[in-house]
């Protein structure tokens, strides 16, 4: 079976994707004492969480070497609540959800949310010095500002040049939650729907979880994955 469900596989530029992705979902959680509702303009709380957040992530960036499981676990701790996996998840299995049995689905949820982790742990120290700036809400259809809104972020890629991200949210259970995130037209979910359904359809889909499993517990392994 391919690597392709390695670190690597988003292509380069999701590199960038994943560092933002985690930078947000904490922004979300360290604003939240200081909100008191998720249901405020997401791009405010956002923008006056990220200093802090960046802080966080300068205080804990040792770990990646030193401790780099500890690090995971101060990732999933923080982000994992403003994460929406589960429709996240569902979005990348596309097809393969719908026939899956009710113990594959729970093995994917598991392995899907660990890979996530660790993605975002991998690439956490290369990103630690970005700086995301916000550039406002960018919503095509007003009438779903109320649940549904795209942010519109820039970042700066390995070669220090600016890109432009779309960072999609949901409000769930009155708390704004990422589903899916696009730079450049290319969608992490879409992204990794391809990748996925790739595998299944030349194996099956329990040779792709028992693949992912294991390459997540490599991972786990690994002092410096």
């Amino acid at each position: 079976m391919n690597n392709l469900l390695t670190p690597l596989f988003f292509l380069r530029s999701f590199r960038a994707i994943f560092c933002t992705l985690f930078l947000f979902s904490l922004s979300l959680a360290v604003r939240a004492d200081t909100a008191g509702n998720q249901k405020a303009d997401p791009a405010g709380v956002m923008q006056v969480a990220i200093e802090n957040v960046l802080t966080q992530l300068k205080k804990h960036e040792a770990l990646y070497q030193t401790d780099p499981e500890q690090l995971r676990s101060i990732v999933a701790e923080s982000a994992l609540p403003n994460l929406a996996i589960k429709r996240m998840a569902q979005l990348a299995l596309a097809k393969h959800w719908r026939s899956a049995s009710a113990q594959q689905r729970e093995i994917y949820l598991r392995e899907f949310q660990r890979y996530l982790i660790r993605s975002y742990t991998k690439t956490l120290y290369l990103y630690r010095n970005t700086k995301p700036e916000m550039l406002g809400r960018d919503n095509k259809n007003s009438s779903q500002s109320e649940t549904k809104t795209t942010l519109k972020v820039r970042v700066n890629n390995e070669r220090g040049e600016a890109v432009i991200l779309f960072l999609r949210l949901e409000l769930q259970d009155d708390k704004w939650k990422i589903v899916d995130i696009n730079v450049e037209g290319i969608s992490l979910v879409v992204t990794a729907r391809g990748v996925f359904d790739e595998e299944i359809n030349r194996t099956n889909l329990d040779a792709f979880l028992k693949n992912l499993t294991e390459q997540n517990d490599k991972a786990a392994a690994a002092k410096n994955e």
